[in-house]
């Protein structure tokens, strides 16, 4: 059996695979900042369901967005909030009701970090993170995705796939 962490290694095993912890100074500095943001005007002047929940999604979304490149928070680019958003904070047990606010939530805390001089492009990041409200709401939905066939189904009386020239139901459907 695998054990979960090896001491001082800086690697963690989750479901079977080795992964990298976040260093202890990377994840007190993410801590330090949802802080921060919680206690700002920014904040408090957010009215929304997700405010209750704001820390624990806030320290989540930024741990996974910059776990996905190994990077600084400082230095999280697009595709890094993207990863957050849908493969951290989406799979985050949290009420329906506070589910439609979060991707705004995490759009306010990226343009307060850039207000606060931590996060360049901060506002433009956290339009971003908000235009993927639509992908965040398929993620974190608990009723998975219909299964649809990439091709259509053949009728009897369309052309046949082998290419012979005559109806399905003439050739290759036959036996049907």
């Amino acid at each position: 059996m695998a054990k979960p962490f090896e001491v001082g290694s800086g690697r963690v095993r989750i479901r079977g695979i080795l992964a990298d912890m976040p260093s202890p100074h990377r994840q007190e500095q993410i801590e330090s900042w949802v802080d921060d943001f919680c206690r700002s005007a920014g904040f408090l002047n957010h009215a929304s369901p997700a405010r209750e929940f704001a820390p624990e999604i806030l320290v989540r979304f930024l741990s996974t967005a910059c776990a996905a490149r190994d990077v600084e928070p400082a230095e999280v680019e697009e595709p890094d909030l993207r990863s957050g958003l849908l493969e951290g904070v989406a799979r985050m047990a949290t009420p329906e009701s506070v589910r439609p606010a979060i991707p705004a939530l995490c759009g306010a805390f990226l343009a307060e970090m850039e207000a606060q001089g931590r996060i360049a492009g901060g506002r433009s990041r956290g339009l971003y993170v908000k235009a993927l409200s639509e992908a965040f709401a398929e993620a974190a939905s608990d009723r998975p995705k219909p299964i649809v066939s990439p091709v259509s189904k053949i009728g009897r009386n369309d052309p046949c796939p082998c290419g012979s020239g005559r109806k399905y139901k003439k050739c290759c459907g036959r036996g049907e």
